[in-house]
């Protein structure tokens, strides 16, 4: 099978054999999140190694579980949790052994607009993707910046990585707008403090405030309102959110560019 895959491989066109190598190496960061609740029903997501006995995943995967399965392939390792970021949607996970390959890491800081990402989890839930798009938008928010990009995946995915060119992971794979190709990385900068602390909080864990992506609207972020109401069509509600986000952000350049867009459109009733 080893010699079958290795001719596999030499027969692909350059660009193809590009993509697997980097799917290959990839996919060594890569764990399979299995959250079972109460009833013993699962709840399948993503999760990505940071080192020998950690690795991180989205709290809404993990939150309502009472146990929790890092797999890979047909084998896997008790989970538990260390610390839970509702707010960021961020659950960093203790593992006995690495059930992955440790990822590096990346600011966010350091991406432009038009770079190369790739986004890797197991999409649907069942077997693992990647998904190659660009950087289509830079979101600043609590010192670092959420990343829009084209490069798609679907629930199950969730918790997963958005890897830049250089193999490094920027960002955590979180939600998505159904129906449009607008997918959003929360920053990997989000888990320094995570990272450093230690001890293990137990599951299932409490139910707080939603993360800033599915809060009511008065409670998210500028960027999130305003690109909501532009793909609702609701013209009325993005140029009131453009209007107190400049107020709000004078010198955000995001939020001079939502005004401007909104005074294009039609006036609300």
């Amino acid at each position: 099978m080893r010699i079958l895959g290795l001719l596999l491989m030499l027969t692909l066109a350059p660009g193809a054999h590009a993509d697997a190598e980097r799917y290959l190496q990839l996919s060594m960061h890569m764990v399979k999140v299995l959250a079972a609740g109460a009833d013993g029903r699962i709840n399948t997501g993503t999760g990505v190694q940071l080192d020998a006995h950690t690795l991180v995943t989205n709290c809404h995967v993990v939150g309502s579980a009472h146990h929790v399965i890092a797999a890979r392939g047909s084998s896997g390792v008790p989970a538990t949790a260390r610390t839970a970021d509702r707010r960021h949607d961020l659950c960093v996970m203790n593992t006995p052994v690495a059930a992955g390959r440790p990822a590096a890491l990346a600011s966010s800081t350091g991406l432009k607009v038009g770079d190369a990402v790739y986004a890797v989890g197991f999409s649907g839930g069942k077997s693992l993707s990647m998904s190659e798009g660009r950087v289509m938008a830079l979101h600043d928010m609590d010192g670092a910046r959420v990343i829009e990009t084209d490069a798609s995946f679907q629930q199950g995915a969730s918790g997963g990585a958005l890897f830049d060119g250089e193999g490094r992971m920027v960002g955590v794979l979180t939600f998505f707008i159904p129906g449009l190709k607008r997918h959003f990385a929360v920053p990997a900068d989000w888990l320094s403090e995570a990272l450093a602390a230690s001890g293990e909080l137990p599951l299932p864990l409490d139910t707080g405030a939603p993360p800033f992506w599915a809060a009511a609207d008065e409670d998210k972020p500028y960027f999130l309102r305003a690109i909501q109401h532009e793909n609702d069509g609701n013209w009325g509600r993005l140029q009131a959110v453009a209007k107190e986000w400049v107020e709000a952000e004078p010198n955000n350049r995001a939020a001079i560019e939502a005004a401007v867009r909104a005074s294009h459109l039609p006036a609300p009733h």
